[in-house]
C-alpha cells in the first residue's frame, strides 16, 4: 500500500485528474441506481455542487478541498474577492448546471453511451447480461473508492480536512504537552532587548521564484540584483503545510506555527483579548519597537482582527487610504510612515503585504505605464511594475538614510495559484527569503531546509534582537511538512487554546423582544445610511435622499465623506463607485469643480460642505453621523455646528481629536474597538465615549461586551445591513435591539 501511494504522489497532477474523473463516475453511477426522482434531484443537486468545487479548489490551490480552501470560502472573503473573479464565478455556476444535467440523467446518457459502443464493437454484447451489470455496478464503485483513497486522493484530503476542523478541549499547556514544548515561553514571560535595528518586512503576492528566473528576467530585474548581490543574501524557502495562502502565510511569519484553527477559521480572533501564542510582535513590543502593517484590505480573512489579537500597534488599509489600495498608492504610503515613524527614537518593526500580483492575472495600474513597457499579460505587467518599485522603495529609504539601519526581509505569500503552464522551464517552483541582514547574524538556515514557520527566528536573528522565545521549528527534527501533517490535531488545538476569548454564544436564539413598538418609533435609534434610500437605490449621498428620508422620519444622516483631488469635502461612498453612479470615466479622486457637475444616476444633486451645511442649516432638529473621513478637527471646522456633529473614527488618535475639537461624539469603530488592550469599557468610559460602531454579524460572540457598554450608557449602533435577504432592519430591532442601541437603516417606517 505504501508503494501504491508513493506511485500516486509522484503522478502528480495526472493523478488529480485521474481523481476527478474517478469522482465524476462515481457519483454518475450512484445517480443512476436512484429511481425516486426527488432523491435523484437532491443528489445530483448536492454531487453536481461538490463535483465543482473540488475542480474549482485544484484549479485555485493545486490540491483537492483543504483547509486553505476552506478558510476563503465564507461571505465575506467571497464578496471580497469577485471582482478579481467574475469569469470565474460565471464559468462555476454554469458549470453546476452542466453537472447537474449529467447526474440526473446519468442513467440515460450510461444507456446511449453502451448503444454506441455497441453499434461500433457488436462483440461486447456477448458481455452483457444481468449478472455482468452487477458486476461493472460493482466494480465502478469500488475501484474509485479505492483509488480517491489514496494518498492525494479526494478521500484522503477530506479526511485530512477533517482532521484540520477537529479540536481537543484541552488546556493550552495540555497541548503544548502533547507536541513536546513544555518548556514553550508565552508572551508574559518573554525577555528580549534590542539591537536598535529597524525591521521592515514586504510579503510579495504570489511572486514566487520562477519569476526570478532566466525565463522572466525581462520582468524582475531588480530582485535578480539583489539574488546576486553580494550586501543581500538568498535563500530558498518551502511552503509548508498550513501557510499556503495570504493570511496563513501572515500568521506563520508572526508565529512560527501553521494556520489551523478547526472550524473557527480566523474567526477565533474576533474576541480574543489575550495570547498565549508568542508572536514576534510581542517579542519585538517587549524588545522596544513600534510594530505597523500596511496592506489594501485588512478585513480579509479576519487578517485585522488576527493582528489585534497579536498586539500589532497599528494596522492601515482601505480604511484610512480609501480608493488608493493598489501597490503603488502602498508604496507611497510606506514611505511616509516610514518617514513619520522614524523620527521616532524607539526602533520600529513595518510590516507590508502588496496586492497587484494576485491571480489569476494581477491588478492592472494604469498608472504604471509611465514607467513599465507594455508586456505579454496584465500580471506580467504588474510583476514588472512591483519589481520596479520595490527599487524605489529601496532607493528612497537609502536617500532618507533609513536603509543602513534597517534589516530587511523580501519574500512571497505563498505560490501563485491557479494555471500553472507559464512555469514551464523556470525550474523548480519554490519560495525564498530575500535579506540584507548579515550572514552570520542569521543562525535559522544553518545546516537545515528552510519554511515558512523558520520566518520568524529568522526576522528576529537578522536583527539581532535578543530573547528567550521559543517556536515550534525548534521542537521538529526532521521534515517539518511531514510533522505538521502528522500533528494537525495538536497543532489546531494548539492553536485554538492559546487565544482567550470573551464567553462566546454562536447563535443568538431568535426571541422577539417586547419592546419593539417602542424601539421602531424612537428616532433617536435610526441613522440614515448614506442619507438614506431614494427610489429604491441606495448610497447616493445626495440632496434628495435627504429630504425624502428627513419627510419620512429620519433625525440622524451619515454621509460617507471624501475628498476631491484639490483637498475639498464632498459626499460620496468610494470614489470608483461614485465613478459609477455618476456615469464618469476618466481617472478620480477629481476635483471638486468637477464632482459638483455630475449628478448622480443623472437625477440627484451631490453634495459639498456648502450644501451639507445649508441643508443642516434649514433642518435644526437635524444630527449629522460621517463615515469614511478621519480627520475630526479638520472636518469639524467645516461643518455648521459641532454640536450636531457625530463622527465615526478609525484610530485612536482620531477619537483623541475628536474629543479635544468638541464635536457632539467620537463615535469609535469596531476596528477601533478591537483594538483597545485590556478592559475596553473602562477605557471608554475614562475618555467619556458616547457611541460605538459595530457590525452586526458580531453580536453573538460579545453578549457580555454588549451588556456592559449598554450599563455604562455607551449606544451601540450596528452598520447597515443591506447585504442580508434575511437579516433586513425589521430583523435587528425585533431580535437584537436589546443588545445594541440603533441601527443603520436604508429605509424606516416610524408608525
Amino acid at each position: 500500500m505504501e508503494k501504491i501511494n508513493h506511485i500516486a504522489s509522484l503522478l502528480g497532477k495526472q493523478f488529480l485528474l485521474a481523481n476527478i474523473l474517478l469522482l465524476i463516475l462515481w457519483f454518475g453511477v450512484i445517480c443512476s441506481l436512484i429511481k425516486n426522482r426527488v432523491l435523484r434531484f437532491v443528489l445530483a443537486s448536492v454531487f453536481s455542487i461538490f463535483s465543482v468545487l473540488q475542480i474549482s479548489s485544484l484549479y485555485f490551490v493545486r490540491t483537492f478541498i483543504g483547509y486553505n480552501f476552506i478558510v476563503h470560502f465564507n461571505k465575506r472573503d467571497v464578496q471580497g474577492m469577485l471582482g478579481l473573479f467574475t469569469y470565474e464565478a460565471i464559468l462555476f455556476i454554469v458549470s453546476v448546471i452542466c453537472f447537474f444535467f449529467i447526474y440526473f440523467h446519468s442513467k440515460l446518457i450510461i444507456e446511449i453511451i453502451v448503444n454506441f459502443f455497441n453499434k461500433k464493437l457488436p462483440f461486447l454484447l456477448k458481455f452483457q447480461n444481468k449478472s455482468s451489470f452487477t458486476f461493472y455496478k460493482i466494480v465502478f464503485i469500488i475501484l474509485p473508492l479505492f483509488v480517491m483513497s489514496l494518498n492525494n486522493g479526494v478521500i484522503n484530503d477530506s479526511y485530512a480536512l477533517l482532521k484540520t476542523l477537529r479540536v481537543d478541549e484541552s488546556s493550552f499547556n495540555e497541548n503544548l504537552s502533547k507536541l513536546g514544548m513544555e518548556d514553550y515561553v508565552t508572551p508574559e514571560n518573554l525577555v528580549a532587548s534590542s539591537a536598535n535595528k529597524n525591521i521592515i518586512v514586504i510579503s510579495l503576492e504570489s511572486f514566487e521564484s520562477a519569476f526570478l528566473s532566466d525565463k522572466y528576467a525581462h520582468l524582475t530585474p531588480y530582485l535578480r540584483s539583489l539574488r546576486d548581490s553580494s550586501e543581500w543574501t538568498y535563500y530558498n524557502m518551502k511552503e509548508n503545510e498550513g501557510s499556503k495562502w495570504t493570511s496563513g502565510s501572515l500568521y506563520s511569519y508572526l508565529t512560527g506555527f501553521p494556520a489551523y484553527f478547526g472550524t473557527y477559521h480566523n474567526e477565533i480572533f474576533q474576541s480574543s483579548y489575550h495570547s498565549k501564542i508568542t508572536g514576534i510582535s510581542h517579542v519585538l513590543k517587549k524588545a522596544g519597537y513600534k510594530s505597523l502593517h500596511l496592506s489594501s484590505d485588512a478585513t480579509i480573512s479576519g487578517t485585522d482582527d488576527m493582528l489585534y489579537a497579536l498586539e500589532v500597534d497599528n494596522i492601515i488599509d482601505k480604511t484610512q487610504l480609501k480608493d488608493k489600495i493598489q501597490d503603488k498608492d502602498l508604496f507611497d504610503k510606506a514611505k511616509q510612515e516610514i518617514l513619520e515613524i522614524s523620527k521616532d527614537k524607539k526602533p520600529f518593526a513595518f510590516f507590508m503585504a502588496t496586492m497587484s500580483t494576485h491571480f489569476p492575472n494581477g491588478v492592472y495600474d494604469k498608472r504604471m505605464e509611465k514607467f513599465i513597457s507594455p508586456k505579454n499579460s496584465d500580471l506580467e505587467f504588474m510583476l514588472a511594475s512591483v519589481d520596479y518599485m520595490l527599487k524605489e522603495f529601496m532607493s528612497y529609504l537609502k536617500e532618507i538614510n533609513q536603509l543602513s539601519n534597517s534589516v530587511i526581509y523580501i519574500f512571497p505569500d505563498h505560490l501563485k495559484m491557479g494555471d500553472d503552464r507559464m512555469f514551464s522551464e523556470t525550474g523548480d517552483r519554490s519560495l525564498y527569503v530575500l535579506t540584507n541582514a548579515k550572514k552570520n547574524d542569521v543562525k535559522t538556515v544553518e545546516n537545515r531546509h528552510l519554511y515558512q514557520i523558520d520566518l520568524p527566528k529568522l526576522i528576529l536573528d537578522g536583527a539581532k534582537v535578543n530573547h528567550n522565545a521559543k517556536f515550534l521549528t525548534d521542537y521538529i527534527n526532521g521534515d517539518k511538512n511531514e510533522f505538521i501533517k502528522n500533528h494537525i490535531t495538536e497543532i489546531t488545538s494548539l492553536n485554538v487554546s492559546g487565544f482567550s476569548r470573551l464567553k462566546t454564544q454562536p447563535y443568538i436564539i431568535p426571541k422577539e423582544t417586547i419592546h419593539y413598538n417602542n424601539y421602531k418609533k424612537d428616532k433617536s435609534r435610526f441613522i440614515a445610511h448614506a442619507g438614506g434610500m431614494i427610489d429604491n437605490l441606495i448610497y447616493t449621498n445626495s440632496l434628495e435622499a435627504l429630504d425624502k428620508n428627513y419627510e419620512n422620519g429620519f433625525r440622524l444622516f451619515e454621509l460617507d465623506i471624501q475628498k476631491t483631488s484639490d483637498g475639498k469635502y464632498v459626499a460620496a461612498h468610494y470614489w470608483n463607485e461614485w465613478a459609477t453612479i455618476a456615469n464618469y470615466q476618466k481617472e478620480t479622486p477629481v476635483s471638486h469643480n468637477e464632482f459638483m457637475k455630475h449628478k448622480i444616476y443623472n437625477l440627484y444633486t451631490p453634495l459639498d460642505m456648502d450644501a451639507i451645511n445649508n441643508w443642516f442649516k434649514e433642518h435644526k432638529d437635524a444630527i449629522l453621523i460621517t463615515d469614511k473621513v478621519n480627520e475630526p478637527k479638520q472636518f469639524s471646522e467645516l461643518f455648521i455646528d459641532k454640536n450636531r456633529l457625530i463622527m465615526e473614527l478609525f484610530t485612536w488618535e482620531a477619537i483623541l481629536e475628536g474629543i479635544d475639537a468638541n464635536i457632539k461624539s467620537a463615535m469609535v469603530s469596531q476596528r477601533v474597538l478591537n483594538s483597545i488592550r485590556g478592559n475596553k469599557v473602562e477605557k471608554l468610559v475614562k475618555h467619556n465615549i458616547t457611541d460605538v460602531a459595530i457590525s452586526r454579524n458580531i453580536i453573538a460572540s460579545n453578549i457580555e461586551l454588549l451588556k456592559a457598554l449598554k450599563k455604562n450608557d455607551i449606544r451601540v449602533f450596528v452598520y447597515n445591513v443591506n447585504d442580508r435577504i434575511d437579516r433586513d432592519e425589521d430583523y435587528v430591532v425585533k431580535y437584537e435591539m436589546d443588545y445594541v442601541f440603533g441601527v443603520y437603516a436604508d429605509k424606516w417606517d416610524f408608525q
